[in-house]
């Protein structure tokens, strides 16, 4: 393969191609670039290691022109930065300074490792795999999942950076262009219309739960088989059915002794005094998953505190527990025990804590938020998955690790797991379900479009556990996905 060369010398010595830190003498600080000289085909699979000698940013090209050196690149540039623990995906426009991040996730990579990467362009369809967990097994899930309409010709680069990156084993592959979307065996993210999703696997059937961002005086809920194909939406409980006083939020479902709970947000009537409108959390039962749902009690919660969210979890002893967001200088996830008996639920008050606050730079963009604050058990742990960020912003989803279900809570140091691309705005607000065969499937939401909020739509993607030396194991997903992905029920 030939190549042109941008700044410092390049030199290869059994198949390691470097950029030694004594040629870096040139006034700009030229980041050091090699570019191949023929472009690439419409479909191909570019694949090589890169290890970082230190911290800085260094990466691959692909459908790129360099001409004039690396700062003119015009084209996709994956971006390693070991500084930040960080995986950048942008386009850029050379001279322009036309630079858009297309996606950004932290990842635990570190100096002086080989790591492998690998780029597969079918079309449009882009797929980026960037693989360190040393214990993760087949299918190994692509870290960039999305749709590429810019440019759809160009050639491949190394950046080098200054001195801070090395490249060997690089090859490319001419392959087949993607197959016709299938509906029958295929779905496309977005799935569905809603917010606020809940999904229950009872009986064979899957049953999605959603806020009707358009009408919040109900809920609905779709059924399917397999995933692939949804039905209508059917009207699960009516706001006069409950507590409340509209825009009805988040209903949660989970069955115990022969009845389905709902768990859901709404609000007092304006106060007269203030005008303000109080939320709360309520509670109704049915038994069908289907419905009606209908309170007892015809109260919240809690009627003292205000509180959103109402997520249940249901551990192997037969204990209950509920978190819920309130509201302290942000929004911040707390659990309480509750009592679910006959219908009636009833909160443990002398259990309540406060699991997780917004505390790091993504939980505060927009505004200071955690939110969520799902729990399931793995392997003698408690997982909380939960979303950070206001869904206005770059909204995403991280987790925690605990011993007990009331905590202490340990968050994941890479978070977040999940995060939106250009794409793909406001993804979070996730929740899980296993298949009948045991695999994992997370369910969240995301903006209508890159430049519009509402109506928001709800997505899905593969989950998984990874092992990891000597800690926890790690939470991983697949999305936010944005080409054709085959079912994933088998």
């Amino acid at each position: 393969m030939e190549w042109m060369k941008f700044g410092a010398t390049i030199t290869e010595k059994d198949g390691v191609y470097s950029a030694p830190a004594a040629d870096m003498l040139f006034p700009t600080k030229e980041p050091t670039t090699m570019f191949s000289v023929e472009k690439t085909p419409l479909n191909f699979a570019l694949e090589c290691e890169i290890k970082l000698n230190k911290t800085g940013e260094a990466g691959v090209y692909f459908r790129s022109q360099g001409k004039n050196g690396a700062r003119w690149v015009t084209g996709y540039y994956l971006i390693l930065n070991a500084a930040d623990h960080s995986l950048t995906l942008k386009k850029v426009n050379g001279g322009d300074s036309d630079h858009v991040v297309l996606s950004h996730m932290s990842y635990p990579f570190t100096t002086d490792t080989w790591y492998k990467i690998r780029i597969e362009i079918r079309g449009t369809y882009a797929k980026i795999w960037f693989n360190n967990f040393e214990h993760e097994t087949a299918p190994i899930y692509p870290k960039i999942d999305l749709e590429l309409k810019h440019f759809t010709r160009g050639g491949i680069g190394f950046n080098f950076g200054e001195s801070v990156a090395e490249f060997r084993g690089i090859s490319l592959t001419e392959i087949e262009p993607a197959k016709p979307f299938d509906p029958d065996t295929q779905y496309l993210n977005p799935v569905v219309y809603g917010a606020d999703p809940d999904i229950m696997f009872y009986d064979g059937t899957y049953y999605l739960y959603f806020t009707d961002t358009q009408d919040m005086s109900l809920f609905q809920c779709y059924t399917s088989k397999d995933l692939i194909h949804w039905s209508e939406p059917h009207v699960v409980f009516h706001g006069c059915d409950g507590w409340g006083n509209n825009e009805y939020m988040s209903p949660n479902v989970i069955y115990k002794d022969g009845l389905f709970y709902m768990f859901y947000a709404s609000h007092t009537a304006p106060n007269p005094k203030t005008g303000r409108r109080e939320p709360h959390i309520a509670f109704a039962t049915s038994e069908s998953p289907l419905g009606p749902f209908k309170s007892k009690t015809m109260k919240p919660i809690h009627e003292d505190v205000l509180e959103i969210g109402g997520h249940p979890f249901i551990d192997e002893d037969g204990r209950c527990y509920l978190t819920v967001v309130r509201f302290n200088n942000g929004n911040e996830i707390w659990a309480y025990e509750i009592k679910m008996e006959d219908g009636i639920v009833t909160a443990l008050d002398d259990t309540l804590v406060k699991i997780i606050i917004p505390t790091e730079p993504w939980e505060c963009d927009y505004a200071r938020i955690t939110e969520g604050g799902v729990i399931f058990k793995h392997k003698g742990l408690y997982y909380m998955i939960y979303a950070g960020s206001h869904y206005k912003g770059d909204y995403g989803e991280g987790f925690a690790i605990a011993e007990k279900p009331l905590g202490p809570y340990v968050k994941y140091k890479y978070n977040p797991i999940l995060r939106g691309t250009k794409f793909s705005r406001g993804t979070g607000d996730s929740v899980y379900t296993r298949t009948a065969n045991g695999e994992y499937i997370m369910f969240y939401h995301q903006h209508f479009s890159p430049t519009e909020i509402s109506p928001r739509h709800i997505c899905y993607d593969a989950m998984k556990f990874v092992e990891v030396d000597g800690e926890p194991d790690v939470i991983l997903v697949k999305g936010p996905t944005g080409t054709p992905q085959d079912g994933l029920i088998k």
